[in-house]
């Protein structure tokens, strides 16, 4: 017979697992709610280095931050597998088809390009879509999925933002974040 102990066991660890899981979704664990800014502060410029960061284009095409140079840009970091990441980005659409000429949008994949073209056709997007092929989510300071980051048309970084945004955090984040520029 089995140890009497090891199913209780597995029920905890479980249980930990899916809060553990829930607390890093939504950001838990930062003193300032979801969001994370700069590495070392809120005025951390990246200016060039920024922009030399570099990511495939869903059509196999090498490109980089540098092309969005000059304007606001938000990198939304999704994952098929990611079950939030696919609620909010209609919702990113949405801001790219009313306010599309403020700002720019991309979203990264942080998977393969099969699991990538398959979530963007399901979802509609048509906002550039490329594959986070070199780290750029760690890089730009996310923890948890889905994670979207803000960049100044300066290229400062001003939030990465772990957690789940909808169409109304998103509205009051770029006009905090991007308000005049």
């Amino acid at each position: 017979m089995a140890n009497p102990w090891r199913r209780p066991l597995i029920s905890v660890l479980a249980v930990y697992v899916v809060a553990a899981s829930v607390f890093l979704l939504t950001g838990g664990g930062n003193p300032q709610g979801q969001n994370q800014v700069g590495a070392k502060n809120t005025e951390q410029r990246f200016d060039q280095d920024l922009y030399s960061l570099q990511f495939t284009t869903l059509d196999g095409v090498t490109t980089s931050f540098a092309n969005y140079a000059g304007a606001p840009l938000i990198v939304n970091f999704f994952a098929s597998w990611c079950t939030p990441c696919v609620k909010e980005m209609p919702d990113f659409q949405r801001l790219h088809e009313r306010h599309g000429e403020r700002f720019q949008i991309i979203g990264l994949a942080v998977e393969g390009e099969r699991p990538a073209r398959r979530i963007v056709e399901s979802t509609g997007v048509t906002y550039p879509v490329g594959l986070d092929d070199s780290d750029l989510l760690v890089k730009l300071g996310g923890v948890a999925m889905p994670t979207t980051v803000f960049i100044s048309k300066q290229g400062e970084l001003l939030e990465s933002h772990s957690g789940v945004l909808d169409y109304s955090n998103l509205i009051s984040r770029t006009e905090k974040l991007f308000g005049d520029e």
